[in-house]
């Protein structure tokens, strides 16, 4: 052990009594002496040599050591004795306030989650203004592990660390008008023992979507004329004739925004659908964009308004038609009719129906031909050639026979043996009035019939009775009858009356008959152009 570091303090030499008597003046004397003294041992004394300094290497390895004890302590506590970390529902709104149906919009969601694995499930609600439940929950599965713990459905909208969960824009399946909140549900793992954290966004509006409306619906003409048609300045009432785009349509339909498809219809009169079309205004790639399809970009315009002007229907056949247009609003349902347009009834007319020609032995036919014909001698024919000109519902008829034929065509025909024969083309379309051209062949025999030739003996006086005369054959009614031949002079010697029979009265003589013209009467055979 070391000794004190102060020297004990040693009285002055000389007579103790004598120093410890004197007067004031040396008992101050010495007490100054001695502090001065006792202050030099103290400065000037050395410390003593046995107590080390440590360096500051050793001082900073301590100061690690308790460090690292600390951090151990810390660890151990964390690990075994603080209780778990919470998770909370950090932020939860939609994207935007207010939605518009028209444009086939639906609210999105974005939220963030702290500490996102100690959360199982996730679970949102939809809920009204009011608080009541919209639809059914939808539930997400946050109970995987590593990069699997986030489901399918929010892969495309989420990113995950071990602090956070973040997700922006997650669509929802609402779609009708109102007021809505949205509630997000978080249930934390059974092994935590924690009761479920809920948020609930601020409020979001989707307004009522607009229905588009057909206003106007109008042919570009009422009244066509079938394809092909001449345009004559003969008919001036004669309607325009239809081009190859058929009939032409011009429309008007509010709200295009909210438009999905349009269908186009067209009817007979009596309600018979002739056929349809219809043009999807969506793009297929993005659906909420509103685009004009290809047939009708030459045709329309997308304003305030879809105006549509001069669209070709295709439809240019002859008959009567009307049209519906129905535009087709975004999101409708199967509850709901949307309101159909109706156009006035447009007519295709046919062609003029006309008989352009019409030869016998190839020059234009007469009404009536009058022909010769030899008993026992071979009965000629004719050739008959026509042509019609009409539409496409033209029916050309050549009567009695051989009924319908072509609009152009040439026949050999024979004639009767005897009588007259009337020969009938006729043309019809169902809308015009028919036009029908005829002619009549009569055959007839040239020479007159023979004399009727009487019994001599019965002219002779004094005879009983005079014989009968032998009737000569009748003549068909269709031939005409000869001249009769000379009566025989009479006799001057007076005749008695024959009791019975009563004379036979001769017939009186016969003209030619009165239906052969007069041009006909005298003229060869081989003049009346019915050599075949």
């Amino acid at each position: 052990m070391t000794g004190s570091q102060f020297e004990p303090w040693q009285p002055p030499e000389g007579d103790d009594g004598a120093s410890l008597a004197g007067g004031p003046g040396s008992m101050a004397g010495a007490n100054a002496e001695a502090a001065s003294q006792a202050a030099m041992a103290l400065t000037l004394t050395p410390p003593p040599s046995g107590v080390p300094r440590r360096s500051w290497r050793q001082r900073l390895g301590l100061g690690a050591a308790v460090l690292a004890m600390g951090g151990i302590g810390y660890g151990l506590w964390a690990w075994w004795l603080r209780p778990p970390l919470r998770p909370y529902v950090l932020d939860f709104a939609p994207s935007a306030s207010q939605y518009a149906v028209a444009a086939q919009q639906a609210p999105l969601l974005n939220w963030q989650i702290s500490h996102p694995r100690q959360v199982e499930t996730l679970v949102v609600r939809t809920l009204t203004a009011e608080g009541a439940l919209v639809g059914e929950p939808k539930t997400y599965d946050l109970a995987g592990t590593g990069s699997s713990s986030l489901p399918v459905d929010l892969l495309a909208y989420c990113s995950q660390t071990r602090q956070r969960l973040s997700c922006e824009n997650v669509p929802t399946q609402l779609r009708e008008p109102g007021q809505y909140r949205f509630e997000v549900t978080l249930l934390p793992k059974a092994s935590l023992n924690l009761p479920p954290i809920q948020a609930t966004s601020s409020l979001v509006t989707i307004t009522q979507r607009p229905m588009p409306v057909a206003i106007e619906l109008v042919p570009q003409q009422v009244i066509y004329s079938e394809a092909g048609t001449p345009v004559s300045a003969n008919q001036p009432t004669l309607a325009p004739p239809v081009t190859g785009n058929g009939i032409e349509l011009s429309w008007i339909v509010t709200h295009p925004q909210a438009l999905q498809d349009l269908l186009l219809v067209v009817r007979k009169p009596g309600g018979t659908t002739v056929g349809g079309r219809r043009f999807s205004l969506r793009n297929p790639e993005n659906p909420t964009l509103l685009t004009l399809p290809e047939e009708l970009q030459p045709f329309c315009q997308i304003g305030e308004y879809l105006v549509c002007q001069g669209v070709p229907t295709g439809m240019g056949q002859v008959g009567q038609y009307q049209f519906e247009l129905t535009p087709i609003p975004v999101g409708l349902a199967d509850t709901e009719t949307p309101p159909v347009k109706v156009s006035e009834v447009v007519e295709v007319q046919p062609r003029p129906l006309a008989i352009t020609a019409f030869r016998i032995n190839g020059q234009e036919a007469d009404p009536k031909y009058l022909v010769p014909v030899e008993p026992g001698q071979p009965i000629p024919g004719f050739q008959l050639d026509w042509q019609v000109e009409g539409g496409s519902t033209a029916q050309v008829e050549l009567l009695p026979s051989p009924g319908t034929v072509g609009r152009s065509g040439s026949l050999r025909l024979p004639l009767p043996p005897s009588g007259s024969t009337t020969l009938t083309l006729r043309v019809s379309d169902g809308h015009h009035p028919p036009v029908v051209r005829a002619v009549t062949f009569e055959t007839f025999n040239p020479n007159p019939n023979p004399p009727i030739i009487l019994n001599p003996e019965a002219l002779r006086p004094n005879s009983p009775s005079p014989p009968a005369a032998q009737p000569s054959p009748q003549p068909s009614a269709q031939a005409p009858r000869s001249p009769a031949a000379p009566s025989p002079p009479p006799d001057p010697r007076p005749r008695p009356n024959p009791p019975s029979p009563p004379a036979l009265r001769l017939p009186e003589p016969t003209a030619p008959p009165a239906t052969l013209p007069e041009d006909l009467r005298n003229r060869p055979l081989e003049d009346l152009n019915l050599q075949f």
